[in-house]
């Protein structure tokens, strides 16, 4: 087995995990009652980096037209059978492009003529940690922001690097938690790979420099990662779980030590 392959085996089985599953219903609740801001009717959607399109199908189910930008054939391959099974396979469209490949994209997708900002809600979840630099983040960001029309939404999402220290001395002690505390890196909780630390106040900072008011803050998984992995599996805790992490998610006081940190920008 590969790094690369191993790595996407790590994620979808975190995916598929009670836990992994719960982030994706409570980020799509969210995402719902952001989006409802942006008026009823039917939203053009990029998913930037969007994998196997589990954030993309719930936009696609809602009704809104998708398209989810991904570098890896296979893995836009399984959003296209999500989407088919799912019974919304002609709202899902996708292409085979790294996140530079942006500036081509209505182009590739026909979805509007014209280029840039041809998209209502533009989104990059648990994408921005895997790159290169701080410096590419933003020119990233800057980029996103350019796919969206003046008033849509940028939705950004990324593990907190406060939770890093909880998760830290949780399983390893206080001594491993003082060597993550100011580090550049930590390992990503979906792939076990080592990621970039990207606080919320960074991230703010660069949708503010690419033209955006942020809008929208929320911290996802507030709570279930400090429990005990058998209790985390139980579907009754799920349920009762998705209920609570959905309201903490609206409270400021809880956003702190979330596992992720998600943030909207409405473009200006």
């Amino acid at each position: 087995m590969t790094a690369a392959s191993g790595e996407a085996a790590a994620w979808a089985l975190w995916q598929d995990s009670p836990w992994g599953r719960l982030r994706y219903r409570v980020v799509a609740r969210v995402l719902r009652e952001w989006c409802a801001e942006l008026g009823g009717e039917p939203l053009r959607v990029l998913d930037a980096g969007g994998g196997d399109g589990r954030d993309a199908v719930q936009f696609a189910l809602a009704g809104h037209a998708v398209t989810v930008l991904d570098r890896s054939p296979e893995m836009l391959a399984l959003a296209r059978a999500a989407a088919g099974a799912a019974g919304v396979g002609d709202r899902l469209h996708t292409v085979a492009a790294d996140l530079e490949d942006l500036t081509a994209l209505a182009a590739l997708t026909r979805h509007r003529e014209g280029g840039s900002g041809s998209f209502d809600v533009v989104l990059c979840h648990d994408v921005l940690q895997h790159r290169r630099s701080h410096e590419q983040v933003r020119a990233d960001v800057a980029t996103l922001t350019s796919s969206v029309r003046p008033g849509g939404l940028v939705s950004l999402l990324a593990p907190d690097p406060a939770a890093d220290v909880v998760a830290t001395v949780l399983r390893e002690g206080p001594a491993a938690a003082w060597v993550v505390l100011d580090a550049e890196r930590a390992l990503d909780p979906g792939t076990g790979r080592s990621a970039l630390r990207l606080s919320p106040e960074f991230a703010e900072d660069a949708l503010t420099e690419a033209g955006c008011d942020v809008a929208q803050r929320a911290g996802i998984l507030a709570v279930t990662t400090l429990l005990e992995e058998a209790e985390r599996v139980d579907d009754r805790a799920a349920a009762d779980l998705e209920e609570l992490e959905v309201e903490l998610s609206r409270r400021e006081q809880f956003r702190g030590t979330a596992r992720y940190w998600l943030i909207g920008g409405r473009r200006r």
